[in-house]
């Protein structure tokens, strides 16, 4: 432990530098996991948009084939 103001400021700095740094890089953890999740959900809404629409095809396909 520092016996000097000056030390003791270093080492008060110092761990502020680390904490931030933890917090910095729990940030970034928590972004890329947001991120993830979002391209997730949109990769489901596509694909269950991508269905509906077949199935709408399909069945206006079916719907001119009984008018016939």
């Amino acid at each position: 432990m520092a016996d000097s103001v000056k030390g003791k400021l270093t080492e008060a700095g110092n761990t502020v530098v680390e904490t931030v740094k933890k917090l910095g890089n729990r940030i970034a953890e928590k972004a890329e996991e947001a991120t993830d999740w979002a391209k997730e959900k949109l990769h489901e809404s596509q694909n269950a948009a991508e269905e509906a629409a077949d199935k709408a095809k399909h069945e206006a396909e079916e719907a001119r084939q009984d008018a016939k």
